[in-house]
C-alpha cells in the first residue's frame, strides 16, 4: 500500500468509544483523500439526520490527510478539516499545512472523525497504536502557544520522537464564530470557524506522535520525477518570490492590477501601501524563514517586534491576507501593529481574514455614526488608528464589550448595529471575502458567489488560473488567454473546480508550493506514491463529483440561488484606479454557470446531474428539502 497509512480513527467524545477502521482501498481509489474522504464520510454520518445546529453534538468534525501528506516533496504537506460552519450555518472546510498531517500518518492514520461532545475539557492523545481521550482541564483557558509548549513537555516521557499539537485557543472555547485550529503556533485552519466546532465539543487539542513511515509504490519512477521537478523549481520565478518574501510578495504585485482591497473595498490605491509591503516587512519585522513538513519552498516567515507599543516575541509572521486585512483594509500603515494583531489571532486561535475584515467594517460603521465610543468602550475606531485596531482585536479575542459583538462576524454584527450597516459588508454566504478584488478579475466574482463555503479564493483554482500563477497545458481552459471582462469565466470556473478538487482538495497539493506543476506531473506524483493508475480524465471526474458533493452539502444546509451573489460593496464601481469602471457581469456568469453545472433556478443541482456523477443519495436528500 503506497501513500496511505491504512486506518481512520473514529472518536466519539460522548461515549468515549474509539475505533480504528481500516481504510478500504476501493474507497481510497474513488475519493483520493483530503476532502474527497472528508465530504463523503461527513455525508454518510449526517444523511439520516441532516438538520442540526453547527454547535450541537450532532455536528461531526472530519480531519483528513492526502495520499502525499508526509512525503518529503515540495507542496504536499497540506491536509483538510470539514464540518458545518458555526459562522455561516452552511458547509465549512479549511485547508492547512504545517506538520500535524505528516505526524498523523506516521502514527498510522489517514484521518480522524470526531463525533459527540465531551462532558469536561478533553484532548486526544495519539501515540502510534495508543489512542486515548484525556482530561484537558489544566490546559483549558490557555492560549495556543502555551498549550502547545505544555503538551509537548508534559508528554515527552511517553513518546520517542516528540509530537505535534493541533489546538484551539480561548477563542474556540468562548465559541467566537471564526475560531481557528492552530498547528505549531502558526499553521492555521482558519476559515469558517472549525475551531468553534472543537470548542462546542469541549475538545482542546489533539497531540500526535508516530514512528511509522510512508511507503512508496513506485520509488524509482518517483525519484526520476523528483529530479525533473527540482530543475523546474530551481528555475521558477514564482517559487523564488514566495521563498524570498512569502505570500506578502503579492502586496507589490496586487497593487498594480487593483487586486488589493483598500479602506474596506472602497479604494484600489493608497499612498502608504509600501509601508506594509515586502521591503518594510523585511526591514522592520522579519525574523527568519519557516516551512511545512518536507517542503523546500519555505514560504512561511517569522516576525519579531523588539520594542514599542506592539512589541512581540519571535513567532509566526503575517501572511498576505493578514497584512491586507489589518493593513490596507483599515488604512493602517503600521506593519508592527499588523504583526501584533496576527500574533494575538494565532495565540487566541482566530481567523485573521474574518477578524480584520470585521474590524474594517466596524471602522466604517464608526465613521458613519452607527456606533461611537460609548459602544466601543472609549476606543476611537478610525481609519489608520493602529493602536485602536490592536485593542479591538484583543477585545474580540477576550469577548469583552463590543468585541463580543464583533466576535460573531461582520454579518451578525451588522444585524446588531442596524441602520445601513449591511451596506458595508463584504460577505458571501456569511463569510468575509478574501483579499482579492473581483473588479480586477471577473472570474473571482463568480468563484466567490458559487463557492460552497462562501467567499473564497482557494475553493478552486480560479484565482491561480486567472491570476496567472498556474499553467495547465493539458486543460485548455486553464492554459489559454482569456478575453477581457466576464466572457468565458463560467467555463473557467468549471474547469478550475474540477481540477482544483483533485489538486488542492483531494490530493491536497499546496496551491503555492505546487504552482509549477502541470497536470501530468501532479497526477504522476499521486500514481507513483499510491500505485494507482489514474488518468487525467479520471481525476477530473473524481474532482467533479467531489465539487457537487460540497455544493450539495451547502444546499442541504439551506443555501439557495439568492445566496450566490456578491455584496453591494464588491459590486460598487470604482471611479478611478486600475479597475476604473470595471464590474463583473454576475447575471451573465451565473446564468452560464448554472447551465454548465445543471442547476435549477433555486441553485440546486438537478437529480439527473447528481445521479450522473455518482451521488444518488445526495440527490434523494435534496429532493426532500
Amino acid at each position: 500500500m503506497g501513500g496511505y497509512a491504512g486506518k481512520i480513527l473514529y472518536v466519539n467524545l460522548s461515549s468515549g468509544v474509539i475505533e480504528k477502521k481500516p481504510l478500504d482501498m476501493g474507497f481510497a481509489r474513488k475519493h483520493i483523500g483530503g476532502l474527497g474522504f472528508g465530504t463523503r464520510i461527513y455525508l454518510d454520518l449526517i444523511k439520516n439526520n441532516p438538520v442540526f445546529d453547527a454547535l450541537s453534538e450532532s455536528n461531526p468534525f472530519v480531519l483528513m490527510t492526502g495520499p502525499l501528506t508526509g512525503m518529503k516533496l515540495n507542496g504536499v504537506a497540506r491536509w483538510t478539516v470539514c464540518s458545518k460552519s458555526p459562522l455561516t450555518g452552511f458547509w465549512g472546510d479549511s485547508n492547512v499545512g504545517g506538520f500535524f498531517g505528516a505526524y498523523l500518518k506516521f502514527a498510522g492514520y489517514d484521518g480522524i472523525v470526531i463525533t459527540g461532545k465531551a462532558k469536561t475539557p478533553s484532548y486526544l492523545f495519539i501515540n502510534d497504536d495508543t489512542v486515548e481521550i484525556r482530561n484537558a482541564e489544566k490546559y483549558w483557558g490557555k492560549d495556543v502557544f502555551t498549550v502547545t509548549d505544555q503538551l509537548k513537555e508534559d508528554l515527552k516521557p511517553e513518546t520517542k520522537k516528540g509530537g505535534q499539537v493541533l489546538a484551539i485557543g480561548p477563542a474556540g472555547e468562548k465559541l467566537i464564530k471564526f475560531a481557528s485550529l492552530i498547528n505549531n503556533k502558526g499553521h492555521a485552519a482558519g476559515r469558517t470557524g472549525m475551531g468553534t466546532v472543537w470548542g462546542s465539543k469541549m475538545l482542546k487539542a489533539v497531540f500526535v506522535s508516530g514512528n511509522g513511515k510512508i511507503e512508496v509504490a513506485q520509488p524509482e519512477e518517483l525519484d526520476v520525477l523528483r529530479a525533473e521537478l527540482k530543475e523546474i523549481y530551481d528555475e521558477s520565478i514564482g517559487i523564488s518570490a514566495i521563498h524570498s518574501s512569502g505570500t506578502a510578495t503579492h502586496m507589490d504585485v496586487g497593487i498594480i492590477s487593483g487586486d488589493i482591497p483598500i479602506k474596506n473595498w472602497q479604494q484600489t490605491d493608497w499612498d502608504e501601501i509600501d509601508e506594509i509591503g515586502p521591503s518594510m516587512i523585511e526591514e522592520k519585522i522579519f525574523a527568519g524563514h519557516k516551512t511545512c513538513y518536507g517542503c523546500g519552498v519555505a514560504c512561511k516567515k517569522n516576525a519579531e517586534v523588539k520594542d514599542g507599543p506592539f512589541k512581540m516575541e519571535k513567532g509566526p509572521g503575517p501572511e498576505y491576507e493578514t497584512v491586507a486585512t489589518f493593513g490596507a483594509m483599515c488604512l493602517n500603515p503600521s506593519i508592527e501593529s499588523i504583526a501584533k494583531a496576527n500574533d494575538i489571532c494565532n495565540r487566541y486561535g482566530m481567523d485573521t481574514i474574518t477578524c480584520g475584515s470585521t474590524i474594517a467594517f466596524a471602522i466604517e460603521c464608526f465613521e458613519n455614526g452607527l456606533i461611537d465610543e460609548k459602544d466601543t468602550e472609549g476606543i476611537s475606531l478610525t481609519w489608520g488608528n493602529s493602536e485602536a485596531i490592536v485593542k479591538m482585536v484583543e477585545k474580540i479575542a477576550k469577548q469583552e464589550g463590543f468585541g463580543a459583538i464583533l466576535g460573531q462576524g461582520s454579518q451578525k454584527a451588522a444585524e446588531h448595529i442596524g441602520g445601513n450597516a449591511s451596506d458595508f459588508l463584504t460577505t458571501v454566504k456569511g463569510l468575509e471575502a478574501p483579499m482579492h478584488d473581483p473588479r480586477s478579475a471577473h472570474g473571482y466574482g463568480l468563484a466567490y458567489a458559487i463557492s460552497p463555503r462562501g467567499a473564497c479564493h482557494e475553493a478552486s483554482l480560479t484565482f491561480e488560473a486567472e491570476g496567472g500563477t498556474i499553467f495547465i497545458p493539458e486543460i485548455p481552459m486553464l492554459s489559454s488567454d482569456l478575453p477581457e471582462g466576464s466572457d468565458e469565466r463560467a467555463k473557467l470556473n468549471v474547469a478550475a473546480q474540477d481540477y482544483g478538487m483533485f489538486f488542492s482538495n483531494c490530493a491536497v497539493f499546496c496551491n503555492l508550493g505546487g504552482m509549477p506543476l502541470n497536470a501530468t506531473q501532479a497526477v504522476s506524483l499521486v500514481n507513483y506514491v499510491t500505485g494507482f493508475d489514474y488518468s487525467l480524465n479520471e481525476v477530473l471526474e473524481i474532482g467533479r463529483r467531489i465539487w457537487y458533493l460540497k455544493r450539495g452539502l451547502t444546499n442541504l444546509f439551506g443555501a439557495r440561488a439568492e445566496d450566490d451573489k456578491l455584496p453591494k460593496r464588491l459590486m460598487t464601481v470604482m471611479e478611478e484606479g486600475p479597475t476604473e469602471g470595471s464590474l463583473p457581469d454576475m447575471d451573465k456568469m451565473l446564468a452560464e454557470f448554472y447551465e454548465l453545472r445543471g442547476f435549477d433556478k433555486n441553485g440546486l443541482p438537478t437529480k439527473k446531474v447528481l445521479e450522473e456523477v455518482g451521488l444518488p443519495d445526495l440527490a434523494a436528500l435534496l429532493n426532500n428539502v
